[in-house]
């Protein structure tokens, strides 16, 4: 199965490079779609047009003021929902441009694919969808409609905040509510409702370490624990400010680095 993910913008950051890179050398096709070419994109990795998946304009349904964004959240929330119009497309199997792949990712195409984050919710930075599955039906409603928010949620961000924004005449926008209403959030909603949450892959797949102990990348006390677990797929790397990315000697993220080629000995 083909690795499809999405760039909004035209320079990818150090630590996107470095995971698409990591995707490509295990061998797997790697095509990222853009709605502008993309500068630093890693050789082997394949530049395709948003727009044959999702016109542009389609930010209008969570900001009406592109393309003068409001937030900046709106391009994680547009990703969230571009995602599964890959799906709907047959592109492939999602992973985020910020998973390092270890091994080759090809779960079976007839089911969705879920890894959990934690025991209330999985993950979408690794993703999966049958183009038939209701999940994608459910967000195509969403992106059909007319309404501000999605009937995903639960009471407290779909009625009751909304209502007080409105009582203090602040506009309702999906970025207002939270980053990961149509993400981590809505999904794990979703997959509860259409009984697919309890067959998620252990977080040890792809989030073997998040909250605070995502750090533990950057420690050379745990090493290269991850590559240990029978069920490491790739790690998606929560942190990506600069003054956090630093490969300290014996962690797991100069490994990554050094895998990848974007870190010698020299270095």
């Amino acid at each position: 199965m083909d690795i499809c993910t999405f760039w909004y913008g035209s320079q990818l950051r150090p630590v996107d490079h470095m995971c698409l890179t990591s995707m490509v050398r295990t061998g797997q096709r790697v095509k990222l779609f853009s709605y502008q070419p993309v500068e630093n994109l890693p050789e082997g990795v394949e530049q395709h047009d948003a727009a044959t998946i999702m016109p542009i304009e389609s930010f209008r349904r969570l900001d009406p003021g592109f393309p003068n964004l409001k937030d900046n959240l709106t391009i994680v929330q547009f990703s969230d929902i571009f995602r599964i119009n890959l799906m709907k497309h047959r592109q492939g199997v999602w992973l985020d441009t910020d998973v390092y792949l270890h091994k080759q990712f090809h779960p079976d195409a007839s089911k969705p694919y879920l890894a959990r984050e934690n025991r209330e919710r999985v993950g979408v930075s690794a993703l999966y969808f049958p183009p038939d599955h209701p999940v994608i039906a459910e967000f195509d409603a969403y992106m059909a409609g007319d309404y501000p928010l999605p009937k995903w949620l639960g009471l407290r961000r779909r009625v009751l905040r909304p209502l007080w924004y409105r009582l203090i005449g602040k506009e309702v926008t999906p970025a207002m509510i939270g980053i990961t209403i149509f993400g981590n959030d809505g999904i794990s909603r979703l997959a509860k409702k259409y009984g697919c949450f309890n067959d998620a892959a252990p977080k040890e797949s792809f989030y073997y370490w998040t909250a605070r102990d995502c750090l533990n990348i950057f420690d050379p006390k745990y090493g290269l624990e991850p590559l240990n677990h029978p069920e490491f797929i790739g790690f998606h790397v929560h942190r990506k400010s600069p003054e956090e990315l630093v490969a300290r000697k014996g962690s797991f993220y100069e490994w990554m680095l050094k895998q990848t080629g974007e870190l010698t000995e020299a270095d």
